[in-house]
């Protein structure tokens, strides 16, 4: 990134030749590389401002409305020192995000509202897990509509306390819209898995423990990229097996056992989380853009269940 000083009064790049720009603009940077300009960018759209990026002699001037210039500088200043600490080794501090209490309290209204409406409706059979149904005859809205059946309050009330726990840390590090959502597609994803693996043998499972264990999956995947790009290598170890061994401990203890618990569908979700959850955190940042569409988020949720409950009916 050239320097902001090469920024003239009046926010022309000194060192640009012939560089002209419309009225109410002004220039704030200049990149030799792309991927860096475009990096700030997302930090300027990240503060809920627009900007202009314009190639100049084979550079990449960012631009702003100019009653924006101050702060915009400063936001990028900030975001060149905190580039600057990781080039020379400097820990990454991850931006943390509100968790949203609304969407636990949908979260614990969805769930509660499916479980009477199938007791009433008897609804298990069409929108429960089936494997021959589903890969055989491409019945995949199934991996959705079973994420909200349950086998008793029991079944219910387990997935509710233990689900919030781990989302809880999902939306803290992902936002609430995004995060929901992310552990809704864990789920959809351990649910397909789940399936394919036991075909052409006949399995069926209810019940959001695969998504409430695709949360957990989430959190041990930001854990090995936190650990994987900690640039402190003091441990003998690999620091990523910290967060694989603490992840498959809480499997182990809650997401293993006797009776009617479907282990293949908690491995499933929990190990489609873990990848979700590690390329997710590659690009944390991101997700601060995504803040601005958290309802959005929340609402494509809401949509992919009510979908996946039409297709049911429909078939």
């Amino acid at each position: 990134m050239a320097s902001l000083k090469a920024i003239g009064a009046k926010g022309v790049p000194t060192d640009l030749v012939d560089f002209e720009l419309d009225e109410g603009l002004v220039a704030v940077a200049v990149f030799d590389d792309y991927i860096k300009a475009s990096e700030a960018g997302l930090a300027i759209l990240a503060m809920g401002d627009a900007y202009w990026m314009i190639l100049h002699a084979g550079r990449y001037v960012i631009c702003v409305v100019e009653n924006r210039q101050a702060a915009v500088s400063a936001e990028l200043d900030a975001w060149a020192a905190l580039e600057s600490g990781r080039g020379r080794g400097a820990r990454f501090e991850y931006q943390e995000f509100d968790f949203g209490w609304l969407s636990f309290a949908l979260y614990t209204v969805v769930l509660t509202a499916c479980f009477v409406w199938q007791g009433r409706a008897d609804m298990v059979s069409a929108g429960q897990v089936d494997s021959v149904a589903m890969v055989q005859g491409s019945q995949w809205w199934r991996a959705v509509t079973a994420l909200t059946l349950h086998a008793d309050v029991v079944h219910l009330v387990s997935n509710l306390i233990s689900g919030m726990g781990f989302v809880f840390f999902v939306c803290r590090f992902f936002g609430a819209g995004a995060g929901w959502l992310l552990v809704l597609l864990s789920g959809i994803a351990g649910n397909v898995l789940n399936a394919v693996v036991y075909y052409p043998e006949a399995h069926f499972s209810i019940g959001a423990s695969t998504a409430v264990f695709g949360a957990l999956g989430l959190l041990t995947g930001v854990g090995i990229w936190a650990a994987v790009s900690d640039p402190d290598h003091r441990l003998s170890l690999p620091r990523w097996l910290i967060p694989v061994f603490g992840g498959l401990t809480l499997l182990g203890l809650f997401g293993v056992g006797d009776g009617n618990v479907d282990v293949a569908a908690h491995i499933s979700g929990f190990a489609c989380g873990a990848v979700f959850g590690a390329l997710g955190a590659c690009v944390q940042r991101w997700f601060s853009v995504l803040q601005r569409w958290s309802i959005a988020c929340g609402a494509l949720s809401l949509v992919l269940l009510a979908l996946a409950w039409c297709a049911t009916f429909a078939a």
